[in-house]
């Protein structure tokens, strides 16, 4: 793939396959051989801005500042994922965390009519909001409406990346079914041949 091609699951390069952009955050360091070496998408300033055009955010004003403290959010919702995919309630500091981003965020919310029904709104108030604060607002409205079981690992035992399956069946086994559900793909018809070949 070039490195300027967008598909469902990559994006320059990056992984976006979480369905939700907290996760395609927890996936923007992964360590593609099982742990061996770690790739971390934050960690370079032109990387993060790359990352964060990926992820249609905002660039904020202090790139370097912004980085450090969305690699902190990172950490802070990893453990995360894995409790709300056992059913556990969040811990404190996860709420702390994420309701220290979501005070960041400078908009006004209002009720508004939309068709017979009514919708709440958040206005902006003219000051650009903090990256910390979109994620968190994408983390909030996350867990006000999920499915645990729906919150994986991919099956690729060697593969570090997670992801909400939004499918009709929940039946999603891989962090994508053009990279690990093609390797697996693979070694299963070479697994056939070689036992054809005995």
């Amino acid at each position: 793939m070039h490195a300027n091609e967008r598909s469902a699951d990559f994006r320059d390069g990056m992984p976006f396959l979480g369905g939700a952009t907290w996760i395609d955050l927890l996936n923007s360091t992964l360590s593609p051989d099982g742990g061996a070496t770690r790739l971390d998408f934050l960690a370079e300033p032109s990387a993060f801005e790359r990352w964060l055009a990926n992820a249609e955010i905002e660039q904020p004003r202090d790139g370097a500042v912004a980085a450090a403290t969305v690699s902190n959010l990172r950490d802070a919702l990893r453990p995360a994922f894995d409790r709300l995919a056992a059913g556990k309630p969040l811990s404190t500091e996860t709420l702390g965390f994420v309701n220290a981003g979501l005070s960041e965020a400078p908009f006004v919310r209002r009720l508004t009519l939309r068709g017979e029904g009514y919708a709440l709104e958040e206005a902006p108030i003219g000051a650009q909001s903090s990256v910390v604060a979109t994620i968190a607002a994408d983390f909030a409205r996350f867990v006000t409406d999920y499915e645990a079981q729906r919150l994986k690992h991919c099956a690729n035992p060697a593969c570090t990346m997670v992801f909400y399956d939004r499918g009709k069946n929940n039946h999603r086994r891989w962090c994508s079914s053009a990279v690990c559900g093609n390797r697996d793909k693979v070694a299963n018809y070479r697994a056939r041949k070689r036992a054809q070949l005995r």
